[in-house]
């Protein structure tokens, strides 16, 4: 676990949603630097609306959003690219190259007009090895399988080289031994002084890889702090319907909850 700095990105009484429907409810909450912070919470509960509002995808109605001091409102496209980057659960498949759709990470980096330099280059290339896709850097992204799809915008948002990662369910379409070798990387990552935040589904590799967890439910923040802390208070068990327990290895193992027979709130 990563011992963390100050806050690189922070939640001011954010309100927002879509066609007029709040999603959000004054959310106040942080993601420190050095540290993996895992977003979870029922389906619908928000997660996702957070991290658009912290990419500058979607405009709070109310309260503000800081990434490294400053206001993402009043941050240029390019300015925010360079402080945060953003892999969405979802997005386009362009049918261009892998090395190419990594070579936009470099985007904020570069003057106006200006091409890629030897250096940007190899950031590139050490992106692209570092996400394990370096095999499909020759092949179209709209050609890749799900899993390689996101090892290539892992890459791209190596390559983007951003002090601050947000990632949406990262781990769809990955299977078990890509995902702990993704978490890892994430993990690596917080070591090198990244703040990062990631919603997960699964909760036991949440719980396993985090060193904060933000609960989220019904819009707003149901509880913060360490694995384990979450996990005595009860708040988790109660918004999934769950029990947790740790094994004799030290890991985390879920079971539904005794006599709970309806399902956890979406």
């Amino acid at each position: 676990m990563a011992n963390g700095g100050g806050a690189a990105l922070r939640f001011e009484g954010v309100r927002a949603g879509y066609g007029g429907a709040e999603r959000l409810h004054g959310v106040s909450c942080e993601v420190r630097a050095g540290r993996l912070t895992a977003l979870i919470g029922p389906n619908g509960c928000g997660k996702s609306t957070l991290l658009k509002c912290a990419a500058g995808l979607l405009k709070p109605s109310g309260g503000a959003v800081y990434v490294g001091g400053m206001d993402v409102a009043s941050l240029s496209p390019k300015a925010l690219a360079s402080r945060v980057s953003y892999m969405p659960q979802s997005r386009l498949t362009p049918s261009i190259p892998v090395e190419q759709l990594v070579a936009h990470g470099r985007y904020p980096h570069l003057r106006w007009g200006r091409s890629l330099t030897e250096a940007d280059r190899e950031i590139v290339r050490a992106a692209l090895a570092r996400a394990g896709a370096q095999d499909c850097a020759n092949r179209l992204v709209s050609e890749l399988s799900g899993g390689e799809r996101q090892r290539a915008y892992l890459a791209m948002m190596l390559a983007q080289q951003a002090p601050t990662m947000l990632l949406d369910e990262p781990t769809t379409y990955l299977d078990p031994g890509a995902q702990f070798q993704l978490m890892d990387l994430l993990s690596a990552l917080c070591g090198e002084g990244r703040a990062v935040a990631v919603v997960l589904h699964d909760l036991a590799l949440a719980l396993e890889y985090a060193d904060d967890v933000l609960l989220m439910r019904d819009g707003r923040i149901e509880g913060t702090g360490a694995p384990d802390d979450l996990c005595a208070s009860g708040a988790i068990q109660d918004a999934f319907g769950v029990e947790i327990e740790r094994t004799s290895a030290g890991r985390y193992a879920l079971a539904p909850a005794r006599g709970r027979g309806d399902l956890p709130r979406a």
